[in-house]
Order: structure tokens, then sequence, then C-alpha cells
């Protein structure tokens, strides 16, 4: 099945020309090694995946901009390489040369050393076939010390809220933050497994921090805080010292290879009309591949069918199997509806009964299956039912 959706993948990138296509996405490289990315509802987001770098003398609590702060958005060098062009995946890499202050100046902490080391950070693009979003993916060997690395994502135009996948919830937030006890308050904020602003959603492999900047004009993503010290006793944006000023070096990463995965979604349906828990699980999930032992030349074995769940907005928290269950072993599948109206779920795959538990693995109730179990789950209701 997976060969008959390959079909149409038709990469122009083959000959060096033209973005790289599968009919669902297209990525098209700039000058400035940024991407531009058109979805099927043609929705183009211009500028992906701009990096700009800037000082930073805060701590593990708090980031804190220096007041004569340099930001480094533009590359000093930019090279494109085709490393792949099949009818299942294709992949660019695209290195960008950045000279980035080595450190906060020694003299002044609200200023950045003068100094600078070349950083080459290198950005490998992939589209795969039969899926709609572009995966992203930056690694660099970090030389400096505190700073801060972002990716940006430019809006189409301005927004005035966000929203993210945390704990079993998304939430939706707006442009500013709420501060209190002499701290100011900034609009950062954690996201899980993706973080959506008007019609671009970014697909996250482990969480993130992000914020809406340029009043709403892009969307960043944290890709590295290097500071020095679990807290300071002088922060700009914090009156009293959060914990003691205990130097932490190790927090500067120098040294050390940093890698960040994403995807970028176009839609202008947002979050919900892109089906992004789903594809925030698709996308986590990567392909296992294992060799085979029998014999070359030999039969295929049939194929397996495994357990599916169908249902939209519907987060698949957990499966294991337990050997504790009252009536013997079973499959515990965690659901959560990830939506403030009730979400209809269907369960398909080699059982024959079904439980729905308590989170300590007690019956409530029993649920009927025939052809497979439908269930309806309440708005942000999280349900465990055990299969066996």
């Amino acid at each position: 099945m997976l060969l008959v959706r390959c079909v149409g993948l038709l990469l122009r990138a083959r000959q060096g020309q033209g973005p790289l296509a599968n009919g669902l996405v297209e990525a098209a490289v700039a000058a400035d090694g940024t991407l531009d990315v058109t979805g099927s509802d043609g929705t183009v987001l211009t500028g992906v995946g701009r990096l700009v770098d800037g000082g930073d003398r805060g701590d593990s609590y708090n980031y804190a901009p220096p007041a004569h702060d340099v930001l480094v958005s533009e590359p000093a060098r930019v090279a494109v390489e085709l490393l792949e062009a099949g009818p299942l995946r294709a992949r660019l890499l695209v290195t960008r040369v950045y000279d980035w202050p080595e450190a906060l100046s020694a003299e002044d902490r609200d200023r950045r050393a003068a100094r600078t080391v070349p950083t080459p950070v290198e950005t490998l693009v992939e589209v795969c076939a039969g899926e709609p979003f572009v995966r992203v993916s930056t690694a660099f060997l970090n030389r400096s010390a505190d700073h801060r690395l972002r990716l940006h994502v430019p809006l189409p135009r301005p927004v005035t809220t966000s929203a993210s996948a945390g704990q079993f919830a998304v939430t939706e937030r707006g442009l500013t933050a709420e501060g209190g006890w002499g701290e100011y308050p900034l609009p950062t904020f954690p996201a899980s497994s993706f973080v959506s602003a008007g019609p671009a959603t970014v697909l996250l492999d482990h969480s993130a921090e992000y914020e809406l900047v340029d009043d709403g004009r892009e969307l960043a993503v944290t890709l590295l805080r290097a500071i020095g010290s679990i807290s300071v006793n002088i922060h700009p944006l914090r009156d009293e010292p959060a914990a003691s000023e205990i130097p932490a070096p190790g927090a500067q990463d120098l040294g050390t290879r940093i890698e960040n995965r994403f995807a970028v979604l176009p839609r202008a349906s947002g979050w919900q009309g892109a089906d992004a828990v789903a594809l925030a699980e698709e996308f986590r999930g990567d392909v296992l591949v294992t060799r085979g032992t029998a014999p070359s030349g030999g039969r295929l074995p049939p194929d397996t069918a495994g357990l599916r769940v169908d249902g939209r907005d519907v987060q698949v928290s957990s499966i294991r199997r337990v050997t504790d269950d009252p009536y013997g072993t079973g499959i515990e599948l965690r659901l959560a509806a990830l939506s403030d109206t009730a979400r209809a779920v269907r369960v398909t795959g080699a059982f024959t009964a079904a439980t729905t538990v308590d989170l300590l693995g007690r019956p409530l109730a029993a649920e009927p299956v025939r052809d497979g179990l439908d269930l309806v789950l309440g708005p942000w209701e999280i349900r465990t039912v055990v299969l066996r």
C-alpha cells in the first residue's frame, strides 16, 4: 500500500531545479537558506527556519537579554546539497555558517564579546511520500556561551493567539504572560507535541519553548539556551534571585552537538483543520526497520493487522500489555480527547472484549464489542480501556 501512495512523488530537485514536492506539500530553499513551504490548500509560509541568535545573561530559571544585545540572523555563507531524490523520500542539506559572539563580554555582561566563532548549522530538509508536512532537522557544534538560539517561522499575517499541545490538553494563549512578585512576565510558553499559530503548525519530537514575536508576526521556537549558572543574583527581568548563584558550566553546552527535529505543517484552518493531533504522533513515531532472517527469494508472510484507533483530535497516550488484569492478560489503551467538543473513537484489532478501567486499572464498566469498539469521549476526557 505504501508503494502505491508513493508512485506520484515527483521530485524536480533530481535535476537540481525547483522545490521538493510530493503533491501534498512543497519546500523550496531560498538564497538565505530559509524555506518557502506551500501546503495542499495553497497556504504559503515564507522564510521558514530563519535562525536568530542573541545573548543571554539569564540563568536556568529565566532568559535575560543583555542591555546592548547583538542579534545574528544573517549567515555568512550558505550551501545547498541534494542528498536523495527517490520515489519515497527526498532530502536536501542546507549548511549555513554564522559568526556568533563567543560569549558575553568579560568586562560587561550587558554586551556580547567582540570576538566571534564561525559556526556551521546543518539543516536537513526532508519530504516523504504521503506526508503533508516538511521534516526539518537542525544540528551544530556549539562553540559559544551565554546565548539563545531560536528558529523562526514567519506568518503570512499577524496573529493574537497560539495553541500548544501539552499533557492531555491543547492550551490557547495570547501575546502576553502573567507576572508578579517582581518578575517580568516573559510570554514564552511550553509545547509538548505541537505548537500552532494561525496557518503555521510546528510538530515537535520533544518538549520545547516557543514565543510569538514581532507583535504576532513570527513564531519562534527555542533550539538552545546556553547559560552558566543555576541562578544569578542580578537579573534584568527579576527583582530577587530565584535560588543560590551556583555555577553550572555544563549548561553552556560548549563542545556539544545540538540537534533538534521539527516538521512544518501549513494549513489555513489551523491545527484542528490540519489534524495536528494525529500527524504529531505520526511524525514522532519513526518507521521501525529490522533485517529479515529468512532465505532470499522466498515468499513474504501475510500482512498482520495490529491495533487501530480512528478519531479526530484523539490522542493515543499509552498502549501497554497488562498481566494483572482481573480478567487475564490484556492490552491497556489510554485515549485523550484534545477537543472542547465530544469526539467519536473507533478501535479495531484482534480483541473480543473491552472494559473501561480507572487509572489504577480497576474495572468500571464493560464495553460492547461487535466488529470493533466504538466510544464517545467527552470534551478533554481521558479514557482507559483494557482489550482482551
